[in-house]
């Protein structure tokens, strides 16, 4: 009886998730070479859309040629209303990108919340993949070692197949309190 509660506590403990501080950084991240000029850069994040509903991310078209406002931030709980800066509530495709502002080199913890699918890539590195249909699924914490500050390339695929809709990226500076990445942070050149 003993042994098996030993067994059933060990197995919980390789089972657990690790905390951020546990695991081991992503690194490598590129910042933008030559770093774009201020008078080059626009608020907020470019984007694409394509309309077509699909059910993972190998389906998606990175294509799409209709261009939506800037993204202003992200903190997107769209519930059933329309999708990001797009004018529909289903079937919906974005490619987004631009540059992220890390403000000092250090480990950033990031998370997504995310419905349906999407792919977080940062300075060249994939930072986070949940790549099929899902209810609002809020990504384990994902530490990020920045070791120069600047901009970096940011790119987001994101999909809502139908019904409600979420696109979160959240971040932890070094020292700092979790909050959604805002909209002094996002930048992307001009058109």
């Amino acid at each position: 009886m003993k042994r098996r509660h030993v067994t059933t506590l060990l197995l919980g403990l390789l089972v657990a998730p690790l905390g951020a501080a546990a695991q081991t950084p992503i690194t490598g991240l590129q910042p933008a070479n030559p770093q774009p000029a201020a008078d080059k850069l626009a608020p907020g994040l470019a984007v694409n859309y394509h309309f077509d509903f699909i059910d993972r991310l190998t389906q998606f078209n990175e294509k799409g040629k209709v261009v939506g406002a800037p993204l202003t931030h992200l903190g997107w709980d769209m519930g059933s209303g329309k999708i990001l800066t797009s004018d529909k509530t289903d079937g919906v495709q974005a490619h987004i990108r631009g540059f992220i502002r890390f403000p000092a080199a250090g480990t950033y913890i990031f998370q997504v919340n995310s419905n349906d699918g999407v792919r977080l890539e940062i300075g060249g590195k994939r930072i986070w993949e949940d790549g099929d249909v899902h209810a609002d699924r809020l990504s384990p914490e994902i530490p990020v070692q920045i070791t120069a500050p600047g901009l970096y390339p940011i790119k987001i695929l994101y999909f809502e197949k139908k019904n409600t809709a979420t696109l979160e990226v959240l971040w932890t500076a070094p020292g700092g309190q979790r909050v959604v990445v805002a909209g002094d942070a996002i930048v992307h050149l001009k058109p």
